[in-house]
């Protein structure tokens, strides 16, 4: 289960934020839970919670040899009772890399599939082919990235309610690879102010009475990643969720060449980064995010007397997967 109490907020200090006279803490969602950290439990607990509902005993989902996601389904499977399967693209090489030993030593029944069938992952042709061959099961899609997942991130902003007093006064920034958790976050932030709003007394309540917000941005880190903005827009639909454009903005240029991509910059980034400040980062998803909060502070990007809440939304690999 959850172990929210490892959840810290950490303040971050260094000369450039001294100069721009900027505040930054980290969020460390990271420490969740040993071996589901970040915001894959956070969009697995919702999926977990219908599968048990609906009876179900086997869960399945998709990725990469190296992917975060089964890490953590395996992980969570195995904790919550489920058995997992994972359909894998491209050939299982053998010996199976740290990711993938663990999602099997975890009862994960791995199940590869060639680039060209992966991209039908989404067709229920091929999902009704999967069933015929493995069996019923939970989907989950690839990355969590459905209702449930959004469900599931909502709690997220509790989580930051909860230990982020000034939380109404910060610029909350976050990676984002498909838009859930950050649909999520925004949800729930949505879902906070309405509560905040039903506990005023109905005399002081008037069309004009406003609740303060805090800003959240999402650093995208895939390429070409502007189509984002119409999945966000519309799971926050989904969920009545309705937000502005002062609520909320998605930054694209911080890509670093593409998904997974990493150039050397980056990478010493990440290392200096966790040298001075005892806190690992991943170059796929918080690495990004942290270098793109730093370049916009360099541009002067943020006034004097900021205060940054970045979410480190875990992704860090077993060590002997720690090569990029």
């Amino acid at each position: 289960m959850i172990t929210s109490d490892h959840i810290c907020v950490q303040p971050v200090h260094d000369d450039l934020l001294l100069q721009h006279d900027v505040s930054l803490r980290l969020v460390r969602f990271d420490l969740a839970h040993p071996m589901v950290g970040g915001n894959k439990w956070y969009k697995l607990q919702q999926n977990l919670m219908l599968a048990r509902e609906q009876g179900a005993t086997r869960l399945l989902s998709f990725g990469g040899a190296y992917s975060n996601h089964i890490y953590a389904l395996a992980a969570a499977g195995a904790e919550s009772g489920f058995d997992t399967c994972g359909v894998i693209r491209g050939e299982l090489v053998t010996p199976l890399n740290a990711t993938l030993a663990f999602a099997r030593a975890r009862g994960m029944q791995l199940i590869p599939v060639s680039r060209t069938d992966y991209r039908r992952r989404s067709d229920q042709d091929f999902v009704d082919e999967l069933r015929q061959l493995y069996g019923p099961f939970y989907l989950i899609p690839e990355g969590g990235a459905n209702e449930a997942g959004v469900r599931g991130c909502q709690a997220m902003a509790t989580q930051l309610a909860a230990r982020v007093p000034d939380l109404d006064n910060c610029e909350i920034a976050l990676a984002c690879g498909t838009g859930t958790t950050l649909a999520g976050l925004l949800s729930g932030l949505r879902l906070l102010r309405r509560s905040r709003l039903s506990s005023l007394p109905p005399s002081v309540l008037t069309p004009q009475t406003a609740v303060p917000r805090p800003f959240v941005r999402g650093i995208a880190v895939l390429k070409g990643a502007d189509f984002l903005r119409a999945d966000i827009n519309s799971w926050l639909a989904r969920l009545d969720s309705s937000t502005t454009d002062q609520d909320w903005c998605l930054e694209t240029a911080y890509h670093g060449g593409g998904y997974a991509r990493a150039g050397q910059d980056l990478l010493d980034f990440v290392a200096n980064f966790q040298r001075m400040h005892d806190i690992p980062l991943e170059p796929v998803y918080t690495g990004k995010l942290l270098q793109a909060l730093y370049k916009r502070i360099a541009a002067g990007l943020y006034a004097p007397g900021s205060r940054l809440l970045a979410l480190h939304t875990g992704g860090l690999r077993p060590a002997a997967d720690a090569v990029w």
